[in-house]
């Protein structure tokens, strides 16, 4: 009788011995949980640094098509969040750019990025200017598109549209 109630109750120490041995080499290779988020999060500031970086771009170039006196390489700073000196131009971009958003969406099952702004040239003679709307759109990799934008695409199941600022210098 005693043999049996021994069989049925678990080893603890070598059940403990075994658990810390597979999370040590789950920790090794990055995969307990605490190191799985961590190395999640940076991956993800990366891609949204990249997606940060094409929008910047579009945007700044059509600035400069809109109005010529914008440099796009200036732009380009100053919507990635540098080139904090260039007040003038910061004035400029803020004269110009009415309003702008991007949109992560699906179709087909593919995933895309899209930028759609909308600007203003400098007024002459008095005469109201015509309001200028610019689109880009790009073909993303699903690892691509940041994790809370992946998350409520998944959730929502249709388009997720962001405000776009011009970060403060």
């Amino acid at each position: 009788m005693a043999q049996q109630e021994s069989e049925k109750q678990p080893s603890g120490c070598l059940l403990s011995v075994v658990n810390f041995i597979v999370r040590g080499i789950m920790r090794l290779f990055g995969m307990g949980v605490r190191g799985a988020r961590a190395a999640v999060l940076p991956a993800d500031e990366t891609f949204k640094a990249y997606v940060d970086k094409w929008v910047s771009e579009r945007v700044a170039a059509w600035l400069h098509q809109t109005r010529g006196e914008i440099s796009a390489e200036d732009a380009a700073k100053i919507l990635n969040g540098e080139g904090a000196h260039l007040t003038e131009m910061r004035r400029m971009i803020h004269e110009t750019l009415i309003d702008a958003k991007v949109t992560f969406s699906q179709r087909e099952g593919k995933q895309y990025l899209e930028v759609e702004a909308y600007m203003a040239p400098r007024q002459q003679n008095g005469k109201q200017p015509q309001v200028l709307r610019w689109r880009a759109e790009r073909e993303i990799a699903w690892q691509d598109i940041p994790n809370d934008v992946r998350e409520r695409l998944i959730r929502l199941r249709e388009p997720v549209t962001l405000g776009y600022t011009i970060p403060q210098g």
